[in-house]
Order: structure tokens, then sequence, then C-alpha cells
């Protein structure tokens, strides 16, 4: 009987989610058709396709994930609302800046590996992030994962060259797909190195392939997350410091949360480039969560503490970065339903209003645009680490 009931809850789960994305889709579509400057009959079928493909893939990973019970989420709810009890306490509101401590030049350990035809560097250095023992969800954030060690993916020259650090995705972590989606073997051929951290939670740092534990809806573990991979991040960083190459952080969508908030503590970056960037982690909650969760006695109060709690990590709660930044470079896709356009605007609203570079497509649709392709490579001119030269990227040495 209670094999039946969970086949019946599962197949209601599916055709929910599939339910939601379809009004969701519906609904995209029509506001698109009702916009001043309507695209084409063709264009606006494209964008809804686009968006339609966001949302199934939404819909895919809200069921590889397993949901939390009542019990669990009530529990990590009231651990977070401690979180905010202490750091409120410990004045962090009044200055986010002051929670993340600089850590000192990672000291990396590097073998080499193989992915398809690419050989790259597996580098590993350990993780820095240690907040006190008595801070809310720090000791279960730290229990969950293997997340002591910081696995890296690196194409380095053999010559002094500028740096691009790129930050991947949620579920991402994986070389092949990192590789891939930053275009690194090309990057590297330009004459940058070329280094790939991986985030908390995800790849070997993580509970498995499709196990999203970073975000989720625990406002603890998020912020414990997203610090954590400041510091990891910044460490790198001061590595590159240290050889006195100039560097440029690379981050797209959850890893461009990542890259705008470091860029708001390192005034030492020649430039950030972020696309499809999230800015705020509770709205991405907010905008991805399915009816059930939507319809949960407690969601408006995660969501309350969830705010409360990215101003510490999110680059809107950080300071602006400093004005010697050359370059403050964003690119989002117009259908993006993972990544809503609200977010993208928001940033550069914080950012002093960088002009967006705006392709026509879903999510993962800057994979095929040359727009971005461009921006990106123009981004890097602009930053004074690379010139084109006869129609090439090339790295300045």
């Amino acid at each position: 009987m209670n094999g039946f009931v969970d086949v019946t809850r599962r197949v209601w789960t599916i055709g929910s989610d599939l339910s939601d994305a379809a009004n969701r889709t519906v609904g995209f579509a029509r506001r698109l058709s009702r916009e001043p400057n309507a695209e084409t009959i063709a264009q606006r079928a494209g964008l809804t396709a686009a968006a339609l493909t966001d949302e199934l893939l939404l819909a895919t990973f809200r069921q590889l994930r397993a949901p939390t019970s009542d019990d669990g989420f009530a529990e990590s709810l009231a651990e977070s609302a401690s979180l905010v009890e202490y750091l409120e306490a410990n004045g962090v509101f009044a200055g986010p800046e002051m929670f993340h401590r600089a850590p000192p030049p990672a000291v990396m350990e590097a073998k080499m590996r193989r992915v398809g035809r690419t050989r790259f560097g597996h580098a590993i250095y350990p993780s820095l992030y240690c907040p006190e023992p008595d801070t809310p969800g720090a000791l279960r954030f730290a229990a969950q994962t293997d997340n002591h060690l910081v696995h890296a993916w690196m194409l380095r020259q053999a010559e002094r060259a500028p740096w691009v650090v790129c930050l991947h995705g949620a579920g991402m972590g994986d070389p092949l797909a990192d590789l891939f989606a930053f275009r690194a073997v090309h990057l590297h051929r330009c004459g940058f190195n070329v280094a790939i951290p991986v985030l908390p939670h995800h790849g070997p740092r993580g509970a498995g392939r499709f196990e999203v534990a970073f975000p989720s809806e625990d406002g603890a573990v998020n912020l414990h997350g997203a610090a954590q991979a400041i510091a990891d991040v910044r460490a790198m960083l001061a590595y590159i410091g240290e050889r006195d190459e100039p560097a440029v952080l690379y981050g797209i969508s959850l890893g461009a949360y990542i890259a705008s908030a470091v860029a708001a503590l390192e005034p030492t970056l020649a430039g950030v480039i972020v696309g499809v960037p999230v800015v705020d982690i509770a709205d991405l909650m907010r905008t991805h969560a399915p009816s059930r969760f939507i319809n949960h006695p407690l969601f408006e109060e995660f969501c309350a503490v969830s705010q409360k709690l990215d101003q510490v990590t999110s680059a809107l709660g950080l300071p602006v970065p400093d004005a010697n930044l050359k370059v403050r470079s964003i690119w989002a896709g117009t259908a993006d339903r993972l990544v809503r356009p609200t977010q993208v605007r928001r940033l550069s609203t914080h950012w002093g209003e960088p002009e967006v570079c705006w392709y026509a497509g879903g999510h993962m649709g800057f994979l095929a645009a040359r727009s971005v392709h461009r921006h990106v490579a123009q981004s890097l001119v602009d930053a004074g680490i690379a010139e084109h030269r006869e129609g090439r990227l090339v790295a300045l040495a």
C-alpha cells in the first residue's frame, strides 16, 4: 500500500511540475506579445521555445532533487533564523564585507589529467573558510560533503601570462562541462592562463552528480556555501597576485553570484565578467519553487530569512567595486527563465549601469551566441589583458 501511495505522490509531483512549467511558459509568451516593440512571430516563437526548454530543465532538476521533509525544512529554517540573530548580534549586517576575511594565497598541488583531447591540471588546495564553531549551521555545512579541499581545473602557459578565473554554475563542477562552457581551450590558445575552481557542494566536493545541495531551500547552507566559495576564489586570486600576473574573474549563473561578490572585495582585479548573473538567491528560490513549496505555511518566513542572509554574500549587499576595476561586464538572455532579466538589471543598476549584452535565448543559449563570445573577448581587451591582433584575440604578457 505504501508503495502505491509513493508512486501516486511521485506521479502527482511530476504532473504538477510540468503543469507549472507549461503555465509559466504561456505567461511568458503572452507578455512577449504585449511588449511595445514586439518581435516578429518567428522571433517570438524562438524565444518561447527557449523559455520552454528552460522551464522543462528546471522541472527536471526538481524531480532529481529529493524533497525535504516538513520536519527537515522546519529544522533548517529555525537554524537559519538563529543564524540571522547571530549575525545581527555580531554587527555583520551593518558591514557585510567585514564577514569575509582575506585568506592567504592558496598552496596548490597539481597533477595532469585528460578529458577527451584536452590535457589540464587538476589542482587541489585547502579551503580555509572556517567560521566560529558557534556560528549556526557551520558544523552541519562542514560535515555534509567533502568541502575541506578545493579542486580546480587549470590550463597554464609556460611563460608569464594573464589569468581568466572562471566560476561555473549550479550543478556543474565536472571538467568536461566546465572547460566547454567557458571555451577554456580557446582562451588558453589565445595565451591566457585559465583556472576553474570547483564551488562548494559541486563536482568532487559534492554529494553526487545532479545533487545540487547549494543553493537550496536551506538558508544557512546557502550562506556558508557562498561565503566559502568567496574565500576559496580569493585564495586563488592571492596565489595569482604573488606571481604579479593580472586576473579577470568570469562567472556564469551561480558563478556570477560569487564573481560579483568577490569583485566588491578584491580591488586588484583587472575586471569582472558575469553571464546570466544571479544576485538574489532568495528571489531565485521564490521564482523556482514548485507550487507545493510555495503553498507551504512556512514559505514566506523562509523567503524573509533567506532575503536577510543574502545581504551578506550578494553583490547587492556589498560595496560597489572599487573605481580602479576597469571592467564590469554583463551578458544575459532575454528569454532566460532560470535567471530572470530582473536580477540582471538589479546588478547593472548596482554597478552604475554598464551596458548589458543581451542575446536572444534561454539560460544555455549563450553557448551558441556569437554576440556573447564577442562581448567576452572585448571585455578582456577593455580590461587591459588582451588585444585584437589581425582578427584574433591575443593575451598580453
